[in-house]
């Protein structure tokens, strides 16, 4: 269905980025919700909402009139569950209500994560259950999509890591038979594009993740590195005593420094979970849409690599 028009959230993130382009790509109108004005690059099928998920007005013009809402804001760091339940769960009920008031006939597709899978673990990943429990329940056209670690060219985040892997050494949080699923960030924004594309989202919930069965392991982190660059690297595990520690102290500093930690303790207990390996219900969910992009032939393009292997 192209030339829809879709309310999008998080559009200035890593991921909301590509997705942002892939639907203008594909002919889509787009509204969507800016906290800051001005840092989406101007486009003429590109509209901006000012505010936020705490807002009401803001939210009820980014989905009156829209086919669809495509959510992808989150918070993705704090210091108790309340940090991320106002924008993860609040936010999400605050734009479902709105939505089924508002434009009850449209859809709405969720990006979820893997982490709520096992919402024991931390409070993101709780609190990103609980984000689904709210689409799950509500009654508008809805697609809960859960994706493992996303990683692409335009991540800082994961910098460090390719840079110490270009450089011939991995750092392993986890257990030595953890394994784990990852997704190019363009292969996500082309399963959101394909899904949209549909008259009806679902219900459904699925994971989304490279093809690869069975996911990685740490060596074959390795393997990927060493053929890639031609030098054999070297696996070092990082204790989780000494994780749980860092955890703590980025904590306690947090308060000092009026900012959001992101390695926190119960980040420590999802980077230490032995698995995070997706299963396989795309082919009911996402018609037609297939994985192109795996790490052995993305890795020469991601930031820190390009960088050390040069």
């Amino acid at each position: 269905m192209p030339g829809q028009t879709v309310a999008l959230t998080g559009a200035t993130g890593f991921v909301g980025g590509v997705v942002l382009q892939r639907l203008l790509d594909h002919g889509h109108q787009v509204r969507a919700l800016a906290r800051q004005p001005g840092r989406l690059p101007p486009h003429p099928r590109l509209t901006e909402i000012p505010g936020s998920l705490e807002s009401a007005p803001a939210l009820h013009q980014l989905v009156s009139g829209s086919d669809l809402v495509v959510h992808l804001a989150a918070a993705i760091a704090g210091r108790s569950y309340r940090d991320f339940e106002r924008a993860n769960a609040v936010g999400t009920s605050r734009l479902i209500s709105i939505a089924e008031k508002a434009n009850p006939s449209c859809r709405f597709l969720l990006l979820s994560s893997l982490a709520a899978r096992s919402p024991q673990l931390s409070h993101y990943a709780r609190s990103k259950r609980a984000a689904e429990r709210v689409v799950e329940s509500s009654a508008l056209d809805w697609l809960i999509l859960r994706p493992p670690a996303v990683y692409g060219p335009s991540d800082p985040a994961l910098a460090p890591l390719w840079r110490a892997l270009a450089g011939g050494w991995l750092l392993r949080a986890a257990p030595p038979e953890a394994r784990f699923s990852l997704l190019h960030v363009d292969d996500l924004a082309d399963a959101i594009v394909q899904a949209i594309a549909r008259s009806r989202l679902g219900p459904g919930l699925c994971c989304v993740h490279d093809g690869r069965a069975g996911g990685y392991a740490w060596t074959d982190l390795a393997d990927i590195a060493a053929a890639a660059s031609g030098r054999a690297v070297r696996i070092v595990p990082l204790p989780r005593t000494a994780l749980g520690l860092a955890a703590r102290l980025n904590l306690a500093t947090s308060y000092l420094l009026g900012r959001q930690p992101l390695l926190s303790p119960g980040k420590v207990r999802e980077l230490t979970h032995r698995d995070w390996v997706c299963g396989d219900n795309l082919d009911s969910l996402i018609p037609g849409w297939q994985p192109r992009r795996q790490l052995e032939t993305a890795l020469a393009e991601l930031p820190g690599w390009r960088l050390r292997s040069k």
